[in-house]
């Protein structure tokens, strides 16, 4: 009787640690990793500014990020001594590509569009509900060697983004989706990692952007600062600037 009651206890207690999670309790410990839900729901802005390495291109570059509460945000690069700036101010898409023209010009549709998605300000996974997002459980499996609970979600235009957490810290390590273009379809994977608190929140400060499985971008943010005051002329296009007028008194 000892041979079979020792293994039965054994795979019992197993069990119990094994309990499925359901989706409440995986969010839970999720906001709880990162902070609390009170301390998340109150950042309404944030100003980010570190290194960008673009791998393919092997360039590295200053970066500085503005984002304000629910979807402005400006993006501003130093290359070769030239300031590339790229803002969405809540209706708008700009940018100011100096080695093209010093003048604001609204972005073209296909990058437009890509900019104010990745200017959502709020984490889908705080305002699922609010906002009408299905969320799904898929269950637990491995990534990169490490147990992680997958979520799926489905935005209002129909996008669906897949988000890999910790099943130990409850963190998220990864979010993915695919983009189609005409018959192809690429896939976008977001890898977090080297976090840490900043005013009591946990934040990646090393971002990692793949397509198709090689990486094309690397972020590694040095200061993040948390609901700085941000006025929203910040993030609104500038107008054009004037030519110069000729002089009167010339000779024709």
């Amino acid at each position: 009787m000892k041979k079979v009651f020792l293994p039965l206890l054994a795979l019992l207690f197993l069990g119990g640690m094994l309990r499925a999670q359901t989706l409440d309790e995986v969010l839970a410990k999720y906001y709880q990793a990162r902070g609390g839900l009170e301390k998340l729901r109150a950042v309404k802005a944030r100003k980010m500014s570190g290194k960008i390495l673009l791998t393919a291109q092997g360039l590295e570059m200053r970066m500085v990020i503005w984002q304000k509460h629910p979807d402005k945000m400006r993006v501003e690069t130093l290359f070769q001594d030239k300031k590339i700036i790229q803002a969405f101010d809540g209706r708008k898409t700009w940018w100011i590509m100096p080695f093209l023209s010093e003048d604001a010009q609204e972005m073209p549709p296909e990058q437009g569009r890509q900019f104010r998605d990745q200017a959502e300000f709020e984490d889908p996974l705080l305002v699922y509900k609010a906002k009408g997002y299905p969320l799904e459980l898929l269950g637990e499996e491995e990534l990169r060697g490490t147990p992680v609970f997958k979520l799926k979600l489905t935005k209002a235009n129909g996008k669906v983004i897949y988000f890999y957490l910790d099943a130990g810290s409850g963190i998220e390590l990864e979010s993915s989706w695919s983009m189609k273009a005409g018959e192809s379809e690429t896939r976008i994977e977001i890898l977090y990692g080297n976090y840490r608190p900043v005013d009591g929140i946990l934040m990646p400060l090393a971002i990692v952007n793949k397509v198709d499985g090689k990486i094309q971008v690397q972020m590694a943010l040095e200061a993040i600062e948390m609901n700085p005051a941000l006025e929203d002329a910040l993030f609104a296009m500038p107008e054009k600037k004037e030519s110069p007028k000729p002089t009167s008194g010339g000779r024709p």
